[in-house]
């Protein structure tokens, strides 16, 4: 959606809303007509029953008529109907469209911003702080010695009188600008810097003009100084944001790990339990295979006996998986997911987990935090989850909604795309589901829409 259909969301709303109450209009004037022809219908049925069979043919055929007319009608309701369905579909969708676009427009505006330091943690973005305003308080001390000497003729003043006139103008000039300044500076966020900026730099020219009438100035590094204050406490924010960031996706790391090894060590208890029962029954069989003379029954135990040797084996090839998954810390599985009822369609969240059961990941995700359960369109297992993941974030990283934090995984992609992208760099057989059931969504919209048809149409009566 182009900035120039953002503009447009609101017309694409009033034409919707305009349509809607046309329509509701139109159905509440059908409603009318049906109950007058009803009302015509059972003043034929007295007729007919005052005059007897003699007219009753006549009467048959206008009922007829009148008949086809109601017909006629009902489906000119259900056509209303339907055109209303679909004119509340269009306004949502255009109100959706709305919303993606004013988050696209704010997410690309923070992204404009250029560091201008590039220090790799938030302590020295703090220590140079300190130091930006130490400098700024030598210039400060040093002020009286930027501006021009007193000039005794432009007032009639002792050079004593001058002296501490232009003394006590130049520190109400300085404490109006680093009170302005201070604010800015611990007000600035990621979204604000260049109003912050402009503010500092129009009380600048404010205080300079004030300091014009004692014929003094401040030099622009007075201004250079508190601007490369303004501009490390905001790369200082946003240092400190990156490394709480960080540090919860450490923790969730930690938590998933720890998860994963529960997990493990639950399948190995299952393992062993159920490989000590099987032992234990086929030392049993054996002995009795031992003692048997009999052909059918021996052959019966044999059977028996092979049976629990495969089950067994089996037990041996879920030991090796598991000691394949605890050995590589990189197996895992890439999940492509979606929430149609909380993001709309066509936003995906790519991801990987390395549970053995992945979809306990999956049913994390959708929590209380979002209203309805993700759906997944693919699980795939890959022996490098992270760089199949990572090959999927960098080929749809223009369509990823958070520009600011990468951590949020989020991406508006066509789902072709993704499958694509996945079959490119994964050789085995994936299976891709196109088509997102969203049962809880599409009820929740089926049980909405007669209640909100009712609340329209007694608007509509008001």
């Amino acid at each position: 959606m182009g900035l120039a259909d953002y503009f447009k969301g609101p017309e694409h709303k009033a034409n919707a809303t305009r349509l809607e109450a046309e329509l509701q209009a139109h159905k509440q004037q059908s409603h009318a007509e049906i109950h007058a022809l009803n009302a015509k219908y059972n003043v034929l049925e007295a007729q007919v029953r005052e005059i007897g069979l003699l007219d009753l043919l006549v009467v048959q055929k206008q009922i007829q008529a009148e008949e086809a007319q109601l017909a006629s009608i009902r489906a000119q309701v259900a056509t209303a109907q339907s055109d209303l369905k679909a004119a509340g579909c269009q306004l949502r969708a255009v109100q959706q469209q709305i919303l993606g676009a004013e988050d696209t427009v704010l997410l690309e505006s923070f992204a404009l911003y250029e560091p201008k330091y590039q220090f790799t943690n938030s302590i020295d973005y703090k220590n140079r702080l300190s130091e930006i305003r130490e400098e700024q308080k030598q210039t400060a001390r040093g002020l009286s010695a930027e501006v021009d000497a007193w000039d005794n003729h432009a007032v009639q003043l002792t050079k004593a009188q001058w002296k501490k006139l232009r003394k006590d103008v130049l520190k109400l000039a300085l404490r109006s600008f680093n009170s302005e300044s201070e604010y800015c500076v611990d007000n600035v966020k990621f979204s604000n810097l260049e109003k912050m900026e402009e503010r500092i730099r129009r009380s600048f020219e404010s205080c300079n003009k004030l300091l014009s009438a004692i014929d003094a100035w401040w030099k622009d590094i007075v201004l250079e100084r508190k601007l490369q204050e303004l501009y490390l406490a905001h790369e200082y924010q946003r240092k400190r944001q990156e490394e709480k960031e960080i540090a919860r996706q450490a923790r969730e790391d930690q938590r998933e790990q720890e998860k994963l090894e529960k997990e493990i060590r639950e399948a190995r208890a299952k393992i062993e339990k159920e490989r000590r029962h099987f032992t234990s029954a086929l030392q049993k069989l054996q002995l009795r295979l031992g003692a048997a003379n009999d052909q059918q029954e021996r052959d019966e135990l044999q059977s028996r006996i092979d049976q629990l040797s495969s089950q067994n084996k089996k037990l041996d090839d879920e030991e090796k998986l598991l000691d394949y998954r605890e050995q590589n810390a990189r197996a895992g599985y890439v999940y492509v997911i979606s929430n149609v009822g909380a993001f709309g369609d066509g936003i995906y969240k790519i991801g990987m987990t390395r549970r053995l059961e992945p979809m306990d990941r999956v049913d994390e995700l959708g929590d209380a935090s979002v209203p309805f359960r993700f759906d997944v369109h693919a699980l795939v297992f890959s022996d490098n989850a992270p760089a199949l993941e990572a090959k999927l974030h960098l080929h749809f990283a223009a369509g990823r909604l958070n520009k600011v934090n990468g951590r949020k995984e989020f991406f508006r992609a066509d789902l072709k795309d993704i499958e694509t992208v996945i079959r490119t760099n994964y050789d085995a057989v994936v299976e891709v589901v196109h088509a997102a059931p969203a049962e809880q969504y599409r009820e929740s919209l089926r049980l909405a829409m007669p209640l909100e048809s009712i609340e329209t149409s007694e608007r509509i009566a008001l």
